[in-house]
């Protein structure tokens, strides 16, 4: 027993921040469970019909505009109340034309200093306050040109609109989840969002956090225009209007698909600017959300404190950065016997990334099944190949380390399907 009791009192010490670190962020784990066995929340119906302003910003998008276009004029509510904004930025294909062609209001940048979807959205919003007023529409809601909208999507999300009000974000699902081993991997990914995030935030009243598309923003909360402009410009917003106190609700009946990467280097430069993107935004915005925890007793921002922290970077330096520095300390660094301990500490923690990840991956795949398509054995090879998404993540942060200058690149987006195409799948 006392060795036992030694054994307890050398792991603490040796390995306190690991341990305290746990502890605060154990809620996460109840959260899995949360999402897992509860039920979505549904909003009551309601007579209230807010006025719309659907907002996409596209750059050489001709292959898809069109269909997301004719997605929203489908929508199962007033025509009348919804107007369709497009920013057609630094385009050198039809997106401008085709978009025009099927209804939508069409605003044409060309600044090459400035080239990401934050400024596009500014540029965007100085005309339509011009031309219109911010207050003209009572909310905004927010697309990228490669998504197909569910027909009820609007409607779903003004009744969560009307009762919560602030910003509410849909259900993200996958276009093309069986196009391969990384758009099932994307597709897990945001799947996991909703068990192991959004719904059990919902379920406990707590706020939650965008990711890029699909969601509904107050006209009040963008009176100054469009402010972020960062490469995740989505954890950027999360993060400052969370610490101003504002709750993030989730419509789990406001569906909408989205097209994943299908190339391993397209998805690793995609990532890159995740991982800095969302180091800038952490940097940004986490003494508000330290002042904003305590001022107002707030379990979201100590939520999104933590969601948004840089963990990358922390598993580069605990697995990666730390060994070799007391390496060097011991003055072992060369010896054979560093190095061999150094490799079979590195492979038991990718093999526990592993572990870890494919039980994630097989809970949200059982929890979610019934919106993923796709046939039994698909989904099993999907959990079997999803756990490299997360084992990248040390090595993006390394990327960043070696290369800060990260730039927003364009992604092609190439999926022709129309919303009629993808409701038949389903």
């Amino acid at each position: 027993m006392n060795e036992f009791i030694n054994y307890i009192k050398d792991y603490l010490s040796n390995n306190l921040f690991l341990v305290v670190l746990g502890i605060l962020t154990f809620y996460q784990s109840v959260y899995i469970v949360i999402g897992f066995f509860s039920k979505k929340r549904k909003f009551n119906e309601t007579e209230i019909y807010k006025k719309y302003a659907i907002v996409i910003a596209a750059r050489n998008e001709e292959m898809v505009i069109g269909k997301l276009i004719d997605s929203i004029k489908q929508q199962n509510y007033d025509k009348d109340k919804i107007d369709i904004f497009v920013v057609a930025d630094n385009c050198s294909d039809n997106t401008a034309k085709i978009a025009r062609e099927h209804g939508a209001i069409v605003y044409e940048r060309f600044d090459e200093t400035k080239k990401r979807k934050g400024w596009a959205l500014e540029f965007l919003f100085e005309q339509i306050k011009r031309d219109y007023g911010i207050s003209s529409f009572d909310g905004y809601i927010f697309f990228d040109a490669d998504n197909l909208v569910h027909k009820n999507f609007v409607h779903e999300i003004n009744k969560a609109f009307v009762e919560k009000g602030g910003i509410v974000t849909g259900y993200r699902n996958i276009k093309n989840f069986d196009t391969n081993l990384i758009s099932s991997a994307y597709g897990i990914h945001f799947y996991r969002s909703v068990v192991n995030y959004h719904r059990p935030r919902q379920r406990l009243n707590l706020g939650t956090h965008i990711a890029g598309t699909g969601y509904v923003i107050d006209s009040k909360l963008l009176l100054d225009g469009w402010n972020f402009h960062g490469l995740t410009e989505d954890t950027e917003l999360t993060l400052y209007y969370s610490s101003k106190g504002e709750k993030i609700s989730f419509c789990e009946d406001a569906i909408f698909y989205d097209e994943q990467p299908t190339n391993f280097f397209v998805a690793f430069r995609q990532r890159l600017r995740w991982t800095r993107g969302r180091l800038d935004a952490f940097i940004k915005t986490f003494p508000r959300l330290i002042v904003s925890t305590f001022k107002r007793l707030s379990f979201t921002t100590y939520d999104l404190f933590f969601y948004g922290f840089p963990w990358p970077f922390y598993t580069l330096i605990k697995f990666i950065f730390y060994p070799i520095i007391i390496g060097i300390i011991a003055k072992e660094i060369t010896t054979g016997v560093f190095w061999l301990d150094f490799l079979k500490v590195l492979l038991s923690t990718f093999a526990s990334l592993y572990l870890v990840n494919f039980l994630h991956g097989l809970l949200v795949v059982i929890r979610e099944s019934k919106n993923i398509p796709v046939k039994t054995y698909k989904k099993i090879i999907a959990v079997f190949t999803y756990p490299w998404f997360n084992m990248i993540t040390m090595f993006l942060a390394l990327g960043v380390i070696i290369k800060p200058n990260v730039k927003w690149t364009r992604i092609v987006h190439d999926d022709k399907r129309s919303i009629e195409d993808i409701e038949k799948e389903n």
